[in-house]
C-alpha cells in the first residue's frame, strides 16, 4: 500500500539573519514546493483573536474580518509584491473558517499551491522558531525546518542590519535556540534541524538532506539561486549561495566581545555542533539587562524603518511587528 502523499505545511523557522530567505528561495525552486515571498508571522495573533471575531462563514462578519486582515504587514508586503488574495476568493477558499484553514488557504493561493495539486505549501517565517508546538497543534501533519547560523556571525549581521545589541542578540540566539532544539526531541521526525554553515558549504548534499525529510525527490535546480532573495548585508542583490559569507566574526569581532558572546551561548554552541575558545561558567543576561538592551533596540528598528519608509510608515511598520507577529525578537 502506497503511503500517503505529504502536501504540506513545511515551516521555515530560525532567528533572523540566519539564512532563512536563501533556505526559502532554494525550496521553491522545486517543482512541487511553494513558500510566499513574503514571510506571514502572524499566525499566533490569529489564533489567539479568532474567535473575537465571531462566526466567520457569515459574509458580512468575513468582511470586517478581511478589513482588519489588510492592516497587517503581511498582507501589505504582498500588494508591493503584485497582490493580496481578494476577499471573495479567500471566503470562497474556505469551509471550516477554523484559524488553521484560513491560514492555509491563505498561504496556498499566495503560494500558487492548489489544495488540489499534490503541491506542498509552506511558509518563511522567523519568529514561529518559538512555535513550533502551536504548528504542531494546528497542522499534525507539518514538517519543520529549523535553520541554526553561528551565534558570533549572527550577532555580526544583527548589529549591522539594524544597530542591535550583539549581547541580547546572543541571549535570544541561546532561548530561542534551546526552545527549538527542545521541540525537534518532542518531534524527532517533524523537526530537521540544517545549520546555515553547511547549506553554504554542502548546498546540494543538505537539500538532499533536506528532501528526504519533506519527502520530494531532489531537483538539481533546486542548488542554484535564479535570483537574489537577499535585500540586507553582504549577500543583498547576490543572485547565487554566497559560499564564502561565514566566520566573518573571526576577522570582525573584538575578541572580548567575542568571548563575552561565548560566555552566554557556549553550552548551545556545543550542542548544535559549533566550536569555541571560551572556558568558565555560562552566564546569562540579567533581566534589567535585557530590559535596556531591549529598549535600545527598539530605538535603532524604528531609525532603520523611518530612514527606509519615512516617520509615519516607519513607526506604523514597528507597531504592527509588535502587536500582530508574536515576534519578541524585535
Amino acid at each position: 500500500m502506497l503511503g500517503k502523499i505529504f502536501k504540506g505545511p513545511v515551516f521555515i523557522v530560525g532567528m533572523p539573519r540566519s539564512g532563512t530567505k536563501l533556505l526559502r528561495g532554494l525550496l521553491n525552486q522545486h517543482s512541487r514546493i511553494g513558500i510566499p515571498v513574503s514571510e506571514t508571522e502572524f499566525l499566533p495573533w490569529l489564533v489567539r483573536n479568532h474567535s473575537r471575531f465571531g462566526d466567520l462563514s457569515d459574509r458580512e462578519i468575513f468582511g470586517k474580518f478581511y478589513r482588519e486582515m489588510l492592516k497587517i504587514h503581511y498582507f501589505q508586503r504582498m500588494e508591493e509584491e503584485g497582490g493580496c488574495i481578494s476577499e471573495d476568493v479567500w471566503y470562497r477558499s474556505c469551509t471550516e473558517y477554523t484559524a488553521a484553514e484560513l491560514f492555509e488557504t491563505l498561504v496556498r493561493h499566495d503560494a500558487g499551491i492548489s489544495a488540489n495539486s499534490n503541491g506542498i505549501w509552506g511558509d518563511k517565517s522567523p519568529s514561529y522558531i518559538g512555535r513550533i508546538q502551536l504548528l504542531k497543534e494546528l497542522y499534525p501533519d507539518a514538517r519543520i525546518v529549523h535553520i541554526i547560523r553561528d551565534v558570533r556571525d549572527y550577532c555580526l549581521s544583527m548589529r549591522n542590519a539594524w544597530g542591535k545589541s550583539m549581547l541580547r542578540a546572543a541571549q535570544r540566539w541561546v532561548d530561542s535556540v534551546s526552545q527549538a532544539e527542545d521541540a525537534r526531541h518532542r518531534f524527532p521526525d517533524d523537526v530537521l534541524c540544517l545549520r546555515y554553515e553547511d547549506l553554504l558549504e554542502n548546498t546540494e548534499s543538505e537539500l538532499n538532506r533536506l528532501c528526504i525529510f519533506i519527502g520530494v525527490e531532489y531537483e538539481p535546480a533546486m542548488s542554484v539561486l535564479e535570483t537574489s532573495v537577499e535585500n540586507l548585508g553582504s549577500a543583498k542583490g547576490v543572485s547565487e549561495v554566497k559560499r564564502d559569507n561565514k566566520k566573518k566574526y573571526l576577522t570582525r569581532m573584538n575578541s572580548h566581545v567575542r568571548m563575552q558572546i561565548e560566555s552566554i551561548s557556549w553550552l548551545v554552541l556545543d550542542k548544535v555542533g559549533y566550536p569555541y575558545d571560551y572556558k568558565g561558567p555560562v552566564r546569562r543576561l540579567n533581566g534589567v539587562v535585557i530590559k535596556g538592551l531591549q529598549v535600545y533596540d527598539s530605538l535603532n528598528l524604528f531609525r532603520f524603518h523611518i530612514a527606509e519608509q519615512g516617520w509615519i510608515r516607519g513607526v506604523l511598520l514597528v507597531l504592527r511587528l509588535y502587536s500582530t507577529s508574536g515576534n519578541r525578537n524585535v
